[in-house]
């Protein structure tokens, strides 16, 4: 058995939420369940990208198996509302790593390179990089692969749960300050990535 959410960085966090709202048997029912889910989206789209077998099918599957106790709304919901504390525990990992000396200056002297790849077809997205100009930069994403997976099984209301952890931990980076106005998930046309270098 795959075990894909357990092997997601995010999904398994949810896991954390499913032992604190339900019951022991309940709750391994319910991670249970879940892996299941995501292992049967993973093992049906062999060549799927990274961020659907990592992001998408992890979290279709903990939706599914949440609504074995409780409503389809109040299963998104919970997701949704779990969401922050996820990006959170994210975003304090992105701030140590940048408190390192140095860092936040070497992440901005290659910011258009990191966001080529974030944002490369290779992965699975399409975009419009702005490029960088003096202390600003930014990246237009037009087609999303996370959003994309959602749709495609099924469950495209759960796509904006990831963009509400996203949210969150991309104002981990010291001396980078994030905005993000709209995103594909939420209905928008793109995902508008504006970046600051502050000191």
């Amino acid at each position: 058995m795959n075990n894909s959410v357990d092997k997601s960085a995010y999904a398994k966090e949810f896991l954390v939420m499913v032992k604190e709202k339900f019951g022991k048997a309940e709750a391994e029912d319910i991670c249970r369940l879940a892996n299941q889910y995501s292992d049967e989206y993973v093992n049906a789209h062999p060549g799927a990208y990274g961020s659907a077998i990592k992001v998408s099918y992890p979290f279709a599957g903990i939706y599914r198996a949440l609504q074995r106790y409780v409503s389809k709304e109040v299963a998104l919901q919970m997701m949704k509302d779990y969401a922050p504390q996820i990006g959170e525990k994210m975003r304090q990992k992105f701030w140590r790593f940048t408190s390192i000396p140095g860092m936040p200056s070497l992440i901005w002297a290659n910011f258009e390179k990191i966001m080529k790849v974030a944002g490369s077809e290779k992965a699975g997205y399409k975009s419009r990089p702005l490029g960088k100009n003096g202390n600003t930069a930014g990246l237009d994403i037009l087609s999303c692969p996370v959003v994309n997976a959602l749709r495609e099984i099924g469950y495209p209301e759960v796509a904006p749960v990831m963009c509400a952890i996203d949210q969150v931990y991309s104002t981990g980076y010291r001396g980078i300050a994030f905005k993000r106005t709209c995103s594909l998930a939420e209905g928008d046309d793109l995902c508008d990535y504006r970046y600051t270098r502050i000191r």
